[in-house]
């Protein structure tokens, strides 16, 4: 049939369908209304989603539909048409918010998991308590995700959630508070051993009764060492009240007794952190991983000492039950892809060109202070298939000599290598206005040397009211950059060149933003 040529394509319920998983809601409204074959093949796509707050189907239509039903979402609603509903043979997901305590609501929400248990394989829940729901998520035998929000699980629950984990491959916890049972930490056995999951997404968490004497931060730590197969750890700051509760000394014990612990020997291919990390803390992260593709450390000072363990060879592991330094590793600067660190320090340490010039995969990198002296006097950079770069450049050389000036063209020369470019920032990311000052973009200053920036689509020089560009400039840019589409920041202090200058870069479909202050990023 498929190989008929008279066969019109727009009468085929193969092709129709294929169509139908590229459409959203709105648009299938309008197809099926195209001709009977896109209606018939369409139609089923309108009840691949259900939000019964938007969505009041009849009692028949449900029961005529379910069929194609994949994912019902009660926000603050659970009509009875929904209560006793079964045989949704495709159903996937149930997403449900609630602020009724009462019991029969749970009760009737763990039936209809229970009667989808061979179907689900996710669950998102928002709600003051999940004690009526366990048991059935325990049954729920193909489930893959639980996204739990505003919650509270007792210590008397501890144990059907940890089986519910057992099977889990991604939790997400938001405003969570737990009670830990006692034998949590002491445990030996592999009753708290989650060996499916893959990611963790911890925000706002609190470990409500963390045992004598250790730390809430110690117990999330063994959480951690618990789930052997992670790949993506995203830890924001646990609870706020509770950490501003506290002095800094007692936090700064907290994080390293959980950073040092033998139980944090993790090792994830994304690590994510919010809270503030000094350098010796995240250095002894560090020296625990291997096959690190993407670190994002927003308020962690990042400086010599984790810088090493980027560049080590040696890693710890734990073989045979101790804690060994092994060489051979593959380095950290092997691995990385993606980076954010020390993005508001205006510090300039040197940390920004050893990563540079020593992290050959690196795709995307967000950092802190570099100057045109660090790069002239340094290494040549490796990192040449970057697509995007946001730091903070600073030209600390007298532009106005000849020896500044070449410095100057040294620096567009390395820039000029990463041909993969399609956002480059110079002037950092942080908040509020500051006065910087990075390269002239100016052919005179060498902006002829990013001539091979084709892909470039975004530049931001914000806070940077330095610039000088001239109409021949603007010109340049236009004719060898012909991607860029975004410029935020001032063109030049001279408020006619700034005016000629930003028109014509406009009349280019070039949008210009002089931002004074925020953050902005790509």
């Amino acid at each position: 049939m498929m190989d008929n040529p008279k066969l019109n394509p727009l009468k085929m319920p193969e092709i129709i369908s294929l169509i139908g998983t590229f459409l959203d809601r709105k648009d299938v409204l309008c197809c099926i209304r195209v001709s009977k074959a896109f209606h018939d093949t369409l139609f089923k796509f309108l009840w691949k989603e259900i939000n019964v707050k938007l969505q009041c189907p009849t009692t028949k239509a449900l029961e005529n539909n379910k069929k194609y039903i994949e994912e019902l979402v009660f926000q603050y609603s659970f009509p009875k048409e929904y209560r006793s509903l079964q045989g949704c043979a495709h159903l996937q997901h149930i997403n449900y918010s609630g602020l009724s305590r009462h019991s029969s609501d749970l009760y009737d929400l763990s039936n209809l998991i229970k009667a989808h248990r061979s179907t689900i394989t996710k669950i998102s829940f928002c709600g003051s308590s999940l004690r009526e729901i366990w048991g059935a998520l325990v049954k729920c035998i193909h489930l893959e995700t639980l996204v739990i929000i505003d919650t509270k699980i007792s210590n008397d629950e501890f144990n059907l959630f940890s089986q519910v984990c057992k099977s889990l491959k991604r939790l997400e916890m938001y405003i969570v508070s737990i009670e830990l049972p006692l034998g949590f930490l002491s445990d030996d056995t592999d009753a708290f051993i989650f060996p499916n999951m893959t990611t963790l997404f911890f925000e706002f968490v609190e470990i409500s009764n963390p045992p004598h004497p250790y730390t809430a931060t110690h117990c999330f730590g063994i959480f951690i060492r618990r789930c052997p197969g992670l790949r993506l750890v995203s830890l924001s700051d646990f609870y706020m009240e509770n950490f501003l509760e506290r002095d800094q000394d007692y936090i700064d014990f907290e994080r390293a007794a959980s950073l040092h612990h033998p139980c944090m020997l993790i090792n994830p291919q994304e690590l994510y952190l919010t809270m503030e990390t000094r350098d010796e803390d995240m250095a002894a992260l560090l020296k625990q991983m291997t096959g690190l593709r993407e670190l994002h450390i927003l308020n962690c000072d990042f400086g010599p000492l984790s810088m090493r363990e980027l560049l080590a060879e040696e890693r710890e592991i734990l073989k045979d039950g101790f804690i060994v330094r092994e060489s051979g590793c593959r380095r950290l600067c092997d691995t990385i892809e993606q980076l954010t660190i020390n993005s508001q320090s205006e510090r300039a340490n040197g940390i920004v060109q050893a990563i540079l010039s020593n992290c050959p995969r690196l795709k995307h990198l967000r950092g802190s202070k570099i100057t045109v002296t660090e790069i002239v006097d340094g290494a040549e950079w490796v990192s040449i298939g970057l697509i995007t770069l946001t730091i903070q450049l600073e030209s600390d050389v007298d532009t106005e000599t000849e020896e500044g000036m070449e410095k100057q063209r040294a620096v567009f020369r390395q820039l000029g290598k990463l041909t993969q470019l399609t956002g480059l920032g110079l002037t950092g990311q942080g908040f509020g206005s500051r006065d910087v000052r990075t390269l002239d973009l100016s052919l005179r200053a060498g902006l002829d040397e990013l001539i091979n920036l084709k892909r470039l689509g975004m530049l931001l020089l914000q806070y940077d009211e330095h610039q000088q560009i001239q109409l021949e400039d603007a010109e340049w840019i236009v004719t060898n950059w012909p991607n860029i589409k975004h410029w935020y920041g001032v063109v030049s202090n001279e408020p006619g060149p700034r005016r000629l200058v930003t028109e014509f870069l406009q009349s280019h479909d070039i949008v210009v933003l002089f931002p004074n202050h925020g953050s902005l990023e790509f």
